[in-house]
């Protein structure tokens, strides 16, 4: 990623809303060294626990979820932080509301920056054929 990165300005509505798995999207924005990310989480989803090398800080924005980090389950609604360390266990669940949280990851995850790069081909893409 290194020179990659450029100093730019952005709006949420203009970035592509990435689908992970059923009821959960996400808009990445990357920096050289760090990467945030607005979690759009619909009514009665989950987010399967899974691990990741990357260090992880989160905040609700919107909604709540419950949020296992480590085995612990915890319901997470606005204004509470989470950090998850690299490699440990997390998930979350919506239930009847659904919410936008944001995370913040160091470095950045890899796979969202291709997943991203995918997504922007296809709109390029789909803006040339118009």
């Amino acid at each position: 990623m290194a020179g990659d990165f450029q100093p730019r300005h952005l709006n949420t509505d203009d970035i592509p809303l990435l689908k992970v798995v059923e009821g959960l999207g996400l808009k990445p924005v990357f920096g050289e060294n760090v990467q945030l990310s607005f979690v759009y989480m619909e009514p009665n989803s989950v987010a399967p626990v899974h691990s990741h090398p990357e260090e992880q800080i989160g905040t609700m924005i919107e909604g709540e979820y419950e949020f296992e980090l480590n085995g612990v389950k915890k319901m997470i609604r606005k204004g509470d932080v989470y950090v998850v360390p690299p490699n440990v266990p997390h998930g979350a669940v919506t239930y009847e509301k659904g919410c936008v949280a944001l995370d913040i990851f160091s470095p950045p995850r890899t796979g969202y920056k291709k997943m991203m790069d995918e997504a922007l081909r296809k709109m390029e893409e789909e803006e040339g054929e118009k």
